[in-house]
């Protein structure tokens, strides 16, 4: 199966650690955080893996193959010419790389263990991973049915305890094959056109999650999840 990793973004929370770098490339322990996700994605049992890069695609291409060889799986690159969203760089990927079945979407800067990709790599629906967190305010909540099915997708802001998107999808290939390609979000455009046809699961994640996008959570990575996962 292949995975699509959406590293485009800027950064700009992070940007009085990271400086102009990609954020996906933020050395932790003498290595990128990159790295360490592309990994897990192995152990998942994931071969293959697109990164969607814009911001400083330069520093991507230049690392692309000593990624692949420290991760162990198969990497390609395809930059987006302008800024197009998570939704917008997922598919000019699938344009531009189209994968020959079911395959992840995933964000470069969220950690999770390789349980997280498993289970969405064996569904076979349309599907998203959801942690458990104590605090829901960074995140987008979810709602979902009896039956685990998703909803609606909240805006962040939501306090207390709860489920929330941990940015990981699985796909069946033609589940956007009419989308053109353009600006948009995962979230707020691609996921509610899939709401309102055949749906999108939900799948309970129970593992460790955590998102680098600001000093206050890199820290806390590099300082306790990374020891734990090297351990």
């Amino acid at each position: 199966m292949r995975a699509y990793v959406l590293c485009g973004g800027f950064g700009t929370r992070l940007r009085s650690v990271t400086g102009d770098s990609q954020k996906a490339l933020v050395q932790v322990h003498g290595e990128p955080f990159l790295t360490c996700l592309l990994r897990q994605l192995t152990a998942a049992g994931i071969v293959e893996a697109v990164l969607c890069a814009h911001y400083r695609a330069d520093q991507v291409a230049e690392k692309l193959e000593a990624l692949s060889q420290d991760a162990g799986l198969s990497l390609s690159m395809v930059i987006e010419p302008t800024p197009l969203g998570t939704g917008g760089a997922l598919l000019n990927a699938l344009r531009e790389s189209p994968p020959a079945g079911r395959y992840l979407a995933l964000n470069a800067d969220t950690f999770l263990d390789s349980e997280a990709y498993r289970l969405a790599a064996n569904a076979n629906d349309d599907v998203l991973v959801a942690a458990w967190v104590e605090d829901r305010d960074r995140y987008g909540s979810l709602e979902i049915n009896a039956q685990g099915r998703l909803l609606d997708l909240r805006e962040k802001g939501q306090e207390g305890p709860g489920l929330v998107n941990a940015g990981v999808y699985a796909f069946n290939p033609g589940s956007f094959a009419d989308a053109q390609v353009r600006a948009c979000s995962m979230e707020r455009d691609l996921l509610p056109g899939l709401l309102a046809g055949k749906g999108v699961g939900v799948l309970e994640y129970t593992g460790r999650f955590i998102d680098i996008g600001t000093p206050e959570s890199l820290c806390r990575y590099v300082n306790d999840f990374h020891v734990k996962v090297m351990s």
